[in-house]
Order: C-alpha cells, then structure tokens, then sequence
C-alpha cells in the first residue's frame, strides 16, 4: 500500500515538474509576410522595442522580403513581468530607402503569458487604440500621425494566397518622404511564472532527494 501511494505521488510531483518546465512565461509572437503583388519591394525590416522606466530596449528585429508567411518570430519579455510597458513596433523600408510596394503584413501578433492571451496587438489596430508616428531619414524628433503615406490598418489581404489571423499592415511614409512607421501599444504585464517556475523547480528537487533517501 506504501508503494502505490508513493507510486501515485511521485507520478502527481513528475506531471507537476513537467507543466511547470514547459512554461514559457511572457512572450512576444507574430507572423510576417509580404503581401501578394508587392514583387517589387525590396522587403521591410520590423523591429519590436520595449519601452518602460524611461528606457527603449529591442526584442525583436527581422527583415522580410518573401510573399510567403514567415515561421513564428517570439520574443521573450520576462524581463519586464509584471510592469507596465510600451510596445512599439517600427516598420522600415531599409537600407535603399525605397518604400514602393512595402505591403508588409504582420500576423497573429500578440502578447502570451504561459500560452494564455495578454495583448492581441492585430485586435488593437482594429479598434484603432495604438498610437502613430514617422520618423523621417534626417529628423531627430517623431512626427505624430500618418503622414506622407504611411498606415497601420487592418488588412486581411493574402500572402502567397494564404490569410492570417488579425494581420494588418504597417507600411513606411513613401509620398514625398521616407522613413519609419510606429506604432505604440500599452500593456499591462502580469506576472510572468517563469521565476515562480525556477524556484517550484527547486523545491521538487529538494522533494525528490527526500523521496530518494526514504
């Protein structure tokens, strides 16, 4: 009877040891993909930053050029559990500045707690809540709003003839002007369990090793 309870622990303490180290804590994931007729883009390069406590830190930057929907792009952001942070996501036409058919689509982006939804940035962009500004080549300061071209919209059109879950587009000014396209999302960020996960880790170890010396 001593054996099948301890049996019927152990299996309970290596199933809880499991969930707790595929947590992934809080993360940053999205699609991108060039949307279908833009051939003659030279591609866009996206970059995710994280602004809180008066500081800009980058999570993510990727260059994409193919009509095809990428693989998953994540970031980790335990850094910032449980604060209060701007997400901003700049879209640049890069190094030939040239913004011509810079249809750049971004996919399924959101924030994830352990898997669970914290932010859908594409749902943001629908309701219109993110706020915008360019950066001009030669500027110093931003310039508010969506000048010369620029967007950030909803936009289910299709890359490689496929569609994404809440993309919308980002495209860099082009008409008279080039530069970066940005838009800025508050988030609020729970607790991230990934500490919580190491420590937990550590206590079933210390378990594990009196189980053993019983």
């Amino acid at each position: 009877m001593a054996r099948k309870i301890f049996g019927v622990f152990l299996i309970t303490v290596l199933s809880l040891g499991a969930s707790i180290a595929t947590g992934a804590g809080l993360e940053l994931s999205y699609f991108l993909g060039m949307k279908d007729g833009s051939e003659n883009s030279e591609g866009v390069v996206v970059t995710f930053a994280v602004e809180a406590g008066g500081q800009s830190t980058f999570v993510s930057e990727e260059s994409w050029s193919e009509q095809a929907w990428s693989d998953m792009f994540v970031a980790d952001l335990n850094p910032w559990s449980g604060q209060n942070i701007i997400l901003k996501l700049m879209t640049d036409p890069g190094p030939v500045r040239c913004a011509g058919w810079d249809w750049i689509l971004i996919g399924d982006a959101k924030v994830t707690a352990d898997g669970d939804l914290v932010y859908d940035i594409g749902q943001a962009v629908a309701d219109g809540i993110q706020e915008t500004s360019v950066l001009f080549d030669g500027d110093n300061n931003e310039t508010a709003g969506l000048p010369n071209g620029a967007n950030c919209s909803p936009d289910g059109g299709t890359v490689g003839g496929q569609t994404m879950s809440e993309s919308f587009m980002q495209h860099p000014p082009w008409d008279g002007a080039v530069g970066n396209t940005i838009s800025r999302y508050t988030i609020e960020l729970p607790a991230a369990s990934r500490m919580q996960a190491v420590e937990a880790s550590g206590k079933l170890a210390t378990i594990w090793g009196q189980l053993r010396s019983k």
